[in-house]
């Protein structure tokens, strides 16, 4: 092996600890930021169809719509739709899956609060019927943006939504 050979290998051992990436597959965000995002989609269904309605007037990248049709192991996760992260710590900290078309309910357990660096949070225009929204909420402490808006939701808010302070959209 020649030097530049050797230099070559080196930087990329190197690289791969930094990284944490196999020469088959270069993962640019956490492992388990990816994890827990399809856990949390697992728990949902998506409606199979887009409304043509919405597609033309708000978005020109129809891939991306439903979002969560982009979340699958074959891809990073940070090119995945409605989903935006740290970009030093990779950690999750925007979470939009708007006009999704999501159907489901959120249990106390949902990976989706392993998210407690998340800064927004828009769920709005889905169809969560009777949705209640658990105390579980109020663990997003960084939470600065909340959008529940349209999600035929029913029962009470819970006072640990009172716990986030530092919470400016509701």
């Amino acid at each position: 092996m020649g030097n530049g050979q050797l230099s070559l290998f080196f930087i990329y051992a190197f690289l791969s600890q930094l990284f944490g990436f196999s020469s088959s597959l270069f993962y640019l965000c956490p492992k388990d930021q990816a994890r827990f995002l399809l856990q949390f989609k697992h728990m949902l269904t998506i409606t199979p169809y887009v409304s043509y309605f919405f597609y033309k007037t708000t978005y020109q990248n129809i891939e991306s719509y439903p979002k969560m049709v982009t979340w699958n192991t074959s891809t990073d996760c940070c090119s995945w739709a409605g989903f935006y992260s740290d970009e030093t710590t990779g950690k999750v900290i925007e979470l939009d899956l708007s006009c999704n078309q999501l159907q489901g309910k959120f249990h106390p357990n949902s990976s989706l609060f392993q998210f407690s660096t998340l800064k927004r949070l828009d769920l709005s225009s889905n169809d969560f019927s009777r949705l209640h929204i658990l105390p579980k909420f109020g663990d997003f402490c960084s939470l600065r943006h909340l959008d529940l808006s349209d999600l035929n939701m029913s029962g009470p808010i819970p006072s640990e939504i009172s716990h986030l302070s530092k919470l400016e959209v509701l």
